[in-house]
């Protein structure tokens, strides 16, 4: 546990013994990010619940946050553990490339007292765009189609951002090549298989935040689990083979009413930690 994660649940079994009345609140950062992006949020939070611990987990900050999710996850995993051995029961939040850090941390983690997942405008079915490229600094004079043959190898497969390039068109190279978003999916059957999708669809609720004027996410609707075809027509999320044959617990939480889909327009990417009105509507009533 970092010695910053350790003061502050130290400081607030100190000050807030009442405070396991709430559920700790934690949130996951973006690509070229620290943990400090979240503090609008936690400002908030604060304000509304002065008694919840609310933590921004401070790990793989800025340059460090383009290693492999593969290396990323079982770190973010244990930290959220050592809060939960504490505390029980959590919500957790991921922001962008935070938030399919965040699933897989769910999925992979095998730890029961994940709550709510609030995933805020994250590639959750994968990215295929160069916006959020140009956006990252990476690939800034490559296509869309041609990210594959940097991506779609061992030494691409070391870069975050291509443990989820999900290229429609490059399937079978996705399927074979990636080493991290199909296992997540369960489009490749392994011996984890059935436990990711349990503990998927153990989650009380699924928040899935995003929006048309998003200008990174591509497509935007994958951050409601909606993708591409290969002709890049936007497939909604209750008609892809991910939902419907239930690969990873996706239907099994829709069928519960376990989904809620915020969906606001007019918010660029960079602004979904800093817009009140997405945290009042979209945040603030699943943290209890």
């Amino acid at each position: 546990m970092s010695k910053h994660l350790i003061f502050l649940v130290l400081l607030h079994l100190l000050l807030a013994k009442e405070s396991r009345c709430y559920r700790p609140f934690l949130m996951i950062h973006g690509i070229n990010s620290d943990y400090t992006s979240m503090h609008q949020i936690k400002s908030w939070v604060n304000e509304d619940f002065p008694e919840m611990l609310t933590v921004s987990l401070d790990a793989f900050n800025n340059q460090y946050s383009i290693i492999t999710l593969t290396t990323q996850v079982p770190h973010f995993a244990e930290m959220v553990k050592n809060i939960t051995d504490i505390y029980g029961s959590v919500n957790l939040l991921g922001y962008s490339q935070g938030g399919i850090v965040a699933r897989g941390v769910i999925e992979m983690g095998n730890n029961p007292n994940i709550n709510n997942f609030i995933s805020l405008s994250a590639p959750g079915l994968g990215e295929y765009g160069v916006p959020f490229l140009n956006s990252t600094g990476f690939f800034e004079n490559v296509l869309s189609g041609g990210v594959y043959k940097v991506c779609y190898n061992k030494a691409g497969q070391l870069i975050s951002g291509c443990n989820y390039w999900n290229d429609p068109n490059q399937h079978e190279l996705y399927l074979s090549k990636n080493v991290y978003l199909p296992f997540l999916n369960n489009e490749i059957k392994h011996e984890n298989s059935s436990k990711y999708k349990e503990n998927f669809s153990n989650l009380s609720r699924l928040v899935l935040i995003g929006g048309p004027d998003d200008h990174v996410i591509q497509p935007w609707q994958s951050a409601q689990y909606s993708f591409w075809d290969e002709e890049l027509n936007v497939v909604p999320y209750n008609q892809l083979g991910y939902y419907t044959d239930d690969l990873f617990g996706l239907r099994a939480l829709d069928e519960q009413g376990k989904i809620t889909f915020c969906t606001f327009p007019g918010v660029h990417h960079t602004h979904w930690p800093h817009n009140r009105e997405v945290y009042e509507k979209c945040i603030r009533p699943y943290l209890g």
